[in-house]
């Protein structure tokens, strides 16, 4: 009877948050634009021995439809031990738009890419930053398409990535980004952001100074997240984040169950700096999912029937919706993987999190 009474209790909280993100999504594709808003900007972007994807990523900043005069491109070497820094000269050589800065070891408290980020901004001359990472494939409308969502009080804007998926592997992974930034579009737009993503995040640079760069914010190795909630939190200036096909990054999946297990573990490591609001709303689906897991094994399918049946259609409704919006919808596919999947890690995460908080990143441990 306790166990019936929290199950449908959890169900009935899934649904009232699920009910609150699906009207932040709706509402994130209304936002105002500032049309014909051309402000200088410098695109960032810190690299680290990724001699196998740069290319991409210089090529389609190459193609960017932007006044010339008003952007700058500014590249960072981290460090690299691959053929990274080569690939990045011989590309930019009769390129003016474009940077190479060689990261310097720190002598403070960053490390990884946080320390490298610090550096191309000490070099930008942009009124705006734009952030987006080496593994990463921009659409030429990309500046435009977040720099129109700036207004005179908003001082961070976020933007959809989705990796590219060619079997159940890959998908599942895609849709595990689209599910995580549905949650940070749709908070940030209801009023409550809970974090901004450091592969397609754009900020105002007096924002930035405002709180004291990298170099004055605790560490973290989600530094994406810690510059969002610094900003949020010390300056007056609010989150925009529009769920836009057409400032839609596209990126790459892990290769390995490996690669994958140290990503999602850097991001939960990254996340015990959350605020209390984002503990509620991720601890509602860690709750619902243990309930219909102890279900599963001492009370049976048909037990909890209803209450898996309501988690699936309120998760593809949010990932339909979405991913209609993207212009990627045949990625829905993978949703049935992508739940079996979710079940798995959003029950695990926190218990390997809780043994062991070192993150290897990078051939880095942060």
């Amino acid at each position: 009877m306790i166990f019936e009474n929290l199950i449908y209790i959890f169900t009935l909280f899934y649904t009232i948050e699920f009910l609150i993100f699906f009207l932040g999504l709706i509402k994130s594709t209304k936002l105002s634009r500032n049309e014909n808003f051309y402000p200088s900007v410098s695109i960032i972007v810190a690299a680290r021995n990724e001699e196998n994807n740069i290319l991409s990523c210089l090529t389609s900043l190459s193609k960017l439809d932007y006044p010339k005069e008003k952007l700058e491109i500014i590249l960072v070497n981290d460090q690299s031990t691959d053929n990274t820094k080569n690939i990045i000269e011989d590309f930019i050589q009769d390129k003016k738009q474009f940077k190479l800065v060689n990261s310097r070891k720190s002598f403070t408290h960053l490390k990884g890419k946080a320390n490298a980020v610090m550096q191309g901004i000490e070099n930008s001359s942009g009124e705006f930053i734009l952030l987006t990472d080496a593994d990463c494939i921009v659409p030429k409308d990309w500046v435009k398409e977040i720099i129109i969502y700036f207004h005179d009080n908003i001082g961070i804007i976020g933007g959809y990535t989705i990796l590219k998926a060619k079997n159940i592997f890959e998908g599942i992974q895609s849709l595990d980004w689209i599910y995580l930034f549905n949650i940070a579009c749709s908070s940030a737009t209801l009023g409550f952001p809970l974090t901004g993503i450091g592969n397609n995040l754009a900020v105002r640079k007096k924002c930035y100074y405002d709180v004291g760069g990298y170099q004055n914010i605790k560490f973290s190795v989600t530094e994406d997240y810690a510059l969002t909630r610094a900003i949020i939190s010390k300056t007056k200036y609010k989150m925009n984040f529009p769920l836009n096909y057409k400032s839609l990054i596209t990126s790459f999946p892990c290769k390995n169950i490996l690669e994958l297990y140290r990503q999602k573990k850097r991001w939960g490591v990254g996340g015990l700096d959350m605020i209390p609001l984002g503990f509620l709303v991720f601890s509602i689906p860690y709750i619902f999912n243990l309930l219909i897991i102890f279900g599963l094994i001492f009370w049976g399918f048909y037990s909890i029937l209803l209450p898996i049946i309501i988690k699936l259609l309120i998760d593809f409704i949010l990932l339909f919706y979405s991913l209609s919006k993207l212009k990627h919808l045949k990625y829905i596919k993978y949703f049935i993987f992508f739940e079996i999947y979710l079940f798995t890690y959003v029950v695990l995460l926190p218990i390997i999190v809780f043994l062991n908080k070192k993150v290897f990143w990078k051939e880095r441990t942060l």
